[in-house]
């Protein structure tokens, strides 16, 4: 094994390896081989100066080929232009040329290398200088400007001067393109002449014209480029120079020049020669031989090397170059290249076409380029005035001095719209607006004359690398957001923005972009998502209305999301959606999803942003929370999030004093974070007692709440802000019966400041009391009524006191064990008796202050005055339940109040401006759908910060339902206990202001859409309305005189109680208990109204013609009136059976109870249950129908049969045809809601449950005359089965159950024939009456219903007449296969002869050959007929006439006209 050298050996050891090597004589792994080389020496000098090359051959290769193994011998690489065109390396000796050494046998090779290597000075000592003697030498071109010009690159196509086109570098392409003008040198020719050096013998110039610039030589043109000047023009004007072979070769790589010419004229003399020897066939026949050789390419190439025609020598004025000073300002967009060299003048026409075809365009508009001519128009008058005096402003640069212009007008508005552009305030901008370009709102990439930015672009900005772009494209979004939700865009967009935006990402860009390191960009995207998820109005609105009654209660904003399922049935869970599926239907759980709780703490914790950073991330948190429980607890289980707010934002110590605007957040009190806790503490009692205990809540509200707002470091706004939300956090703990230890500690304090209420007036300041003034009355005002509104709710805990004492003595050791209930609260009855003095004051002079008052209240006062008012209505419902309670007392304390407050009051002008401003605020001038954008993965209130007219109506700002509901209350209770007072105010229950206001809300009956949560502020007028209708029930009890408003009042009563929402569950309870069906709200049945419906329906048969069918016959049962009477008989079984049926939600009922009843022990949440539109159906008198539809279907799907029904199943079903029956009689402008095609599907339950339900006595007599109602004229008029009919998901489906239904077991039923016969009347779906021709035929059979015993008109099955061909063939076919008779049916064969009569000889379509094809096919078909009584009958019908047996009249012969159809038919 031979050892390798290793590191570190010296050349000894080297040359010692080498002799061991040696001396083993193994085959080496490389041989020396000697090769000879095959090229030869241009110059003839190769023989002696060859040597041969080594050449190294590796084991296993060819030594012929001279390629190692597995190597093919590829073509030789083609070398570029410019490396052909250098001189050769063994010519001139240059650095790195090859050395070829001949070897002898047995030479050594060092040896050989050391022999023929010369030293450096060899080498040197050949130096040999470029004779330059005969060169011409031109002065370089004067220039006409001080710098180059810097060209914009455009793009470049096509070949280069006539040379096939290669790849170069943008760079040279444009240098290539450029003209000599472009950097400021004439190229018109010079009057001096070039300088010369001394002509030799031997070269003498035949030209001595300049050389103009566009003869200079090209960087591409290599040939000329080391050919002489001189020698150059002087071939320029020689007839004898070749034209084709050139002779560059030769040329470019020979030391002698002048022997190499020598050559090539000797060539081109031989050429000569053989052409002059050959006859002119013998030249045409090479020529045809050589064009189909060569390529057609390769003879245009040759063509064009043939000498160009003479001339004229083109003067200053012909040339391109002396072309006008507009037209050199088109440099800038089109650069001319430079012409080829030539050797003789180029015509301008050539010149011109090359300068064309090499003319480099750099507009970029689609449409082309623009030529010169409209340049020059466009450019017109520089924009500015060039002076002399400048520096290198000798020549005036238009394509410079362009772009000072102003931008071009953009394109006229198009009639689809145009893209929305925006400005950085978040506006749109006109395409036409006038603003500056320095606004920096023509950056942008499309459209640059547009001013503005597109949502795409700011969509690429806020992905830029450059930090300030991301954060000026975020704020932009951040104040379009914003506009949008105010509808302040400053303009009109074709489709909302906003959803437009979450569909396009936005939410992900705001989230993803928050985890940006700058600070700047964390403030645009906290600034963004506050404007994306808050709607600016609805926190000022829920604020303003906190203090009302059950103002403290609030809807979740969380969309209603249905339930979806997958493949298998299975619901899908949140858990299994992506991000943008969640985010499409609910925004904050996809935000909660991305973790955007912790990202927040991380930024108020670490990042401590700005002050207006810190109020939106608290703004952010504050709509999370109001999103529903399940956010609240996330926001209370992420770490460290809470801890951060209340030791940041909520110090217990003193703070430093700030101006107005609050700089630095930190340690200093913010509004916010307060009610942030607030609002957590309205989602749930747990909630609450978390943060009263490991928070310290309740130190944080004394802290402010104990210090008077003019004592606090701050502004005086904010300071009774901040103590005003601290009463308001109280008072929501205390509505759980929490932290009332602090009321007991802080009762000296309070009694200071109702002493200090009872100051205050509410009647609006004079002129000489300055805006300050008046800001800080309005705000001490609301300060006042959310302390009477925190002292109401230590009055429910008092008073539930006693209630909690006795259910505990009550319940055993055992109960108590397995169902402990709260203790008793900490204070008692006695511990608020001090409180009723100061605060029966404040009352009684604020309301004697509206009484003389006639000018408009603010809102501030109109809330005080609720809020007393509501005080004393609490105070006198839990006195009654006290064991101090003193009947005789609590009469007396009535009977003043009445007397000497509240009936003056409710007499004067002020009360019947508050009932005025109930009918100008209420819903029903509300059609139930917003107008600021509704986004429904978002829920919002609608409301706007400023413009009142945008928020719902019963909550502006001017409204006084807060204050109504309060006095309204008042009353009711007091009533309640004293019911000796309510005849005093029977004027009041028939005061015309009040009964307007009723009227109206029953005239337009509100339902609240499901999808928009604006529906749910409707709660407060349904507050108002509740106590209107238990006014008029305690006053209805003692006073005859007010009977004759009840149908107004119980009207009202129906229509609220389809429009309550969830969370009212106890008023809908009470309705039904204590109103509907109590005999004072229907009133009819005791004045002797059923026996005047028997009279009026006997006057009304007397007056009626003969010829009118009778609907008596077909059914001879009980009266009207007589029903009515057992209706109105029935009203106690009819009330149980609605209230079992809507007390099966007993869990809901018994929170909306604790809630309505102010029981703080049994409260659990302030936060009412989703919002999903009224509680209570329009259609809930037909529920218990439906109801046992249902449990039918049930059992059938069970294998069971229902053959029979219990007793109190059919008693159930008679009672529910009762009260329809009495609601359409009596109360039929209450049911006009509920569309009359759904009141039919629902009757059909009846027929559809069981096979004999509808043949009972009891059924069918209430059956009937709801049938006559539904078939009068107004009735029918309003019925529409073609539209959908509410809660039936195809009616067509129903309808084909009827008649299967109808075919089974009805036997012939009359009753059960006209509910089969209402949906197909003419004016409805074809299909339908397709269902009983051609699907259910047999149902003709059995429709025995008589002409004159048909309770519909005839008429509707007759007009219009039949226009479906496919129908009137089914009618045809029926009627002569005997399917429908006159025996069997009559009013299905009067229907089908009085169709088949108008459509054959009607003169409609009589243009369409179909048409016309049709009906001669229908009458040869008539014609050919065996029945010649039905022939006779369908051809001479004339009309319908019920004075006939079969309901029509025949025409005594055959009209005219139809005979002239008849004969054609036969014809045919």
């Amino acid at each position: 094994m031979i050892r390798r050298p290793k590191p570190g050996e010296s050349e000894e050891d080297l040359l010692r390896l080498q002799e061991e090597f040696l001396a083993r004589e193994v085959a080496s792994s490389a041989n020396v081989v000697k090769k000879g080389d095959k090229r030869k020496n241009v110059a003839g000098t190769a023989q002696q100066n060859r040597v041969e090359k080594d050449v190294v051959q590796l084991p296993g290769a060819d030594p012929s080929s001279g390629l190692p193994m597995g190597a093919t011998s590829d073509p030789p690489k083609k070398k570029s232009k410019f490396r052909s065109s250098r001189p050769a390396a063994g010519d001139y000796g240059v650095r790195g040329q090859r050395i070829e050494i001949d070897l002898d046998r047995d030479e050594d090779p060092e040896v050989a290398m050391e022999r023929h290597d010369t030293h450096i000075t060899s080498v040197l000592s050949k130096i040999m200088e470029h004779d330059t003697s005969n060169a011409a030498v031109h002065l370089p071109r004067g220039t006409t400007q001080g710098f180059p010009t810097a060209l914009h690159r455009g793009h470049t196509t096509g070949a280069q001067n006539g040379k096939p086109h290669k790849k170069r570098s943008l760079f040279a392409q444009q240098f290539e393109s450029s003209t000599s003008n472009q950097f400021g040198v004439s190229t018109e020719p010079q009057s001096e002449q070039p300088i010369r050096a001394p002509v030799s013998s031997s070269i003498q110039p035949h030209s001595t014209h300049p050389m103009r610039v566009s003869d200079l030589p090209m960087a591409s043109s290599s040939v000329e480029e080391n050919m002489e000047m001189g020698e150059s023009i002087a071939a320029e004007s020689s007839p004898q120079e070749p034209h084709v072979i050139s002779g560059a070769g030769l040329l470019q790589g020979s030391l002698d020049p002048e022997r190499a010419r020598k050559d090539i004229q000797q060539i081109h003399q031989e050429n000569l020669g053989r052409l002059s020897a050959m006859s002119e066939e013998e030249i045409l026949q090479e020529q045809q031989k050589l064009r189909q050789m060569l390529d057609p390419n390769l003879l245009k190439f040759l063509q064009s090397k043939g000498p160009s025609k003479p001339t004229q020598k083109p003067t200053s004025s012909s040339t391109p170059t002396s072309k006008p000073q507009a037209d050199s300002e088109n440099d800038s967009m089109d650069t001319e290249s430079s012409a080829p060299m030539a050797t003789e003048p180029i015509p301008e026409e050539k010149m011109t076409q090359e300068t064309s075809k090499q003319r480099v365009h750099f507009d970029d508009n689609a449409g082309g380029g623009v030529d010169d001519g409209k340049e020059e128009q466009e450019l017109g008058e520089p924009p500015i005035e060039v002076k002399k005096e400048w520096v290198n402003m000798n020549k005036v640069e238009s394509d410079k001095i362009s772009w000072l212009k102003d931008m071009p007008k953009p394109s006229a508005k198009a009639k689809e719209g145009y893209q929305a552009r925006f400005d950085f305030n978040g506006m749109l901008v006109a395409r036409d607006a006038d603003i500056p370009v320095r606004e920096g709102l023509h950056h942008h990439g499309e459209e640059q004359e547009v001013p503005g930015y597109s949502l795409e672009e700011l969509f690429t900005l806020s992905r830029s690398s450059v930090v300030q772009q991301r954060v000026l494209a975020l704020q932009t979004l951040a104040r379009v957001l914003y506009n949008c939700r105010i509808s302040d865009i400053g303009g009109e967009l074709m489709e909302p923005l906003v959803p437009k935006l979450l569909e396009a990402g936005v939410l992900f860009l705001f989230r993803w972009s928050l985890d940006d390191v700058n600070e700047g960009v964390i403030t645009a995207c906290i600034e963004g998502l506050a404007a994306l998820l808050i709607q600016p109005g609805d926190e000022s609105t829920s604020d303003r209305v906190f203090s009302w009654y059950r103002g403290s209660e609030t809807t979740p904003m969380r969309p209603v999301v249905e339930d979806e399922e997958d493949e298998s049935g299975q619901k899908i869970e949140d858990k299994e959606k992506s991000d943008p599926q969640l985010a499409s239907q609910d925004v904050i759980k996809a935000l909660l999803r991305m973790s955007v709780l912790e990202r927040l703490r991380y930024i108020l914790e670490v990042v401590r942003p700005p002050a207006p950073v810190v109020l939106n991330a608290l703004a952010i948190l504050i709509r999370i929370a109001r999103h529903s429980q399940e956010a609240t607890h996330e926001i209370m289980k992420c770490p460290r999030l809470m801890q951060t707010v209340f030791a940041e934002f909520l110090p217990l110590a003193s703070w430093k004093s700030q101006g107005d605007v609050v700089s630095e957040a930190y340690n200093y009190p913010l509004i916010p974070a307060l009610k942030l806790a607030r609002v957590i503490c309205q989602n749930g009692r747990h909630f609450a007692a978390t943060l009263l205990t490991k928070y310290n809540l309740m130190s944080v509200v004394v802290r402010y709440a104990s210090m008077e707002p003019v004592d606090m470091p701050m502004n005086i706004g904010e300071a009774f802000q901040l103590s005003t939300e601290a009463f308001r956090v109280w008072q929501v703990c205390v509505s759980y019966g929490l932290a009332c230890d602090t009321y007991r500690d802080l009762y000296p304090l309070l009694m200071q400041q109702l002493q200090v209420f009872q100051r205050l007036s509410i009647l609006p300041l004079d002129s000489t009391h300055d805006a300050s003034a008046k800001a800080a009355n309005r705000l001490q005002m609301t300060r006042a009524c959310t302390v009477l509104s925190m002292l109401e709710g230590v009055i429910h805990v008092a008073g539930s006191a006693v209630i909690l004492q006795q259910k505990q003595t009550m319940r055993s050791d055992e109960q108590s064990q397995q169902h402990p209930r709260a203790p008793p609260p900490p204070i008692d009855w006695s511990h608020v008796t001090g409180l009723m003095p100061p605060l029966e004051l404040c009352a009684k002079r604020w309301l004697a202050e509206m009484t003389n008052c006639s000018d408009v209240l603010e809102a501030e006062a109109l809330a005080l005055a609720g809020s007393s008012l509501n005080f004393l209505a609490s105070v006198y419902e839990n006195w009654t339940r006290q064991p101090s309670y003193s009947p005789v007392d609590c009469l007396q304390h009535i009977e003043e109040l009445v007397t000497r407050l509240l009936v003056p009051f409710m007499t004067s002008t002020s009360f019947y401006s508050v009932v005025c401003n109930l009918k100008s605020h209420s819903s029903v001038s509300h059609d139930g759908n917003s107008s600021l954008p509704i986004i429904s993965a978002l829920p919002d209130f609608s409301c706007h910060p400023e413009d009142q007219s945008l928020v719902y109506p019963c909550v502006k700002q001017t409204s006084s339902y807060g204050f109504a509901a309060g006095l309204l209350r008042l009353v009711t209770t007091l009533l309640k206990i004293h019911k000796g007072m309510a005849a005093k105010f029977c004027p009041i229950i028939e005061s015309t202001y009040v009964t307007e206001y009723l009227k109206a809300v029953c005239k337009h009956p509100h339902q609240s859409s499901a999808s928009q949560l604006v529906g749910s502020w409707a709660r407060y007028e349904h507050h108002v309305l509740y106590y209107l209708v238990k006014l008029y029930y305690h006053v209805a009890q003692q006073s005859e005189s007010c009977h004759q408003y009840s149908i107004l009042y119980h009207s009202t009563a129906l229509v609220l109680l389809t429009s309550l929402q969830s969370g009212q569950e106890h008023y809908v309870h009470d309705l039904l208990s204590t109103v509907l069906f109590h005999t004072d709200f229907l009133a009819e049945g005791r004045i002797g109204d059923p026996i005047a419906s028997d009279l009026a329906d006997m006057l009304t048969m007397n007056g009626k013609e003969e010829t009118a069918p009778s609907t008596n016959s077909s059914h001879q049962g009980p009266t009207r009136g007589e029903l009515l009477q057992d209706a109105y008989d029935h009203l106690g079984s009819i009330r149980h059976l609605y209230m079992v049926y809507f007390g099966a939600a007993a869990q809901a009922l018994t929170r909306s109870r604790a809630r309505s009843l102010h029981q703080p022990h049994d409260i659990d949440t302030l936060s009412l249950p989703e919002f999903t539109g009224p509680l209570v159906p329009m259609d809930w008198i037909f529920l218990p129908l439906l109801h046992l539809y249902v449990e039918a279907q049930k059992a059938e799907m069970l294998g069971k049969t229902v053959k029979s029904f219990p007793p109190h199943i059919l008693a159930s079903i008679t009672d529910t045809l009762r009260w329809v029956f009495m609601l359409e009689t009596w109360r039929p402008k209450c049911l006009q809601m509920v569309p009359q095609a759904a009141k039919v599907a629902r009757l059909y339950c009846i027929f559809l449950t069981g096979n004999d339900l509808f043949m009972e006595d009891a059924v069918s007599g209430f059956l009937w005359p709801i049938l006559r109602i539904y078939t009068q004229p107004e009735y029918l008029k309003a019925l529409d089965f073609n539209v959908p009919v509410p809660g039936v998901a195809s009616f067509h489906d129903l309808y084909m159950s009827i008649l299967t239904q109808y075919e089974a077991v009805s036997f012939g039923n009359r009753l059960f024939a006209h509910f089969i016969l209402l949906p197909i009347q003419q004016q409805f779906n074809p299909s339908l009456r397709k269902a009983v021709w051609f699907d259910r035929v047999g149902v003709l059979r059995s429709l025995g219903l008589p002409l004159r015993e048909c309770a519909i008109p005839l008429t509707n099955f007759l007009e219009p007449k039949e226009t479906n061909p496919e129908l009137v063939e089914i009618y045809l076919g029926c009627v002569a296969s005997g399917s429908v008779r006159p025996s069997w049916s009559p009013v299905m064969y009067l229907v089908a002869v009085s169709h088949l009569s108008k459509f054959l000889f009607s003169r409609d379509n009589l243009d369409q050959v179909e048409a016309v094809r049709l009906k001669l096919k229908m009458i040869r078909q008539v014609l050919a007929l065996k029945d010649k009584v039905l022939q006779q009958q369908i051809l001479q019908y004339q009309g319908l006439d019920l004075t006939q047996p079969l309901g029509f009249n025949l025409y005594p012969q055959l009209p005219l006209e139809r005979l002239e159809i008849l004969q054609a038919a036969e014809q045919r």
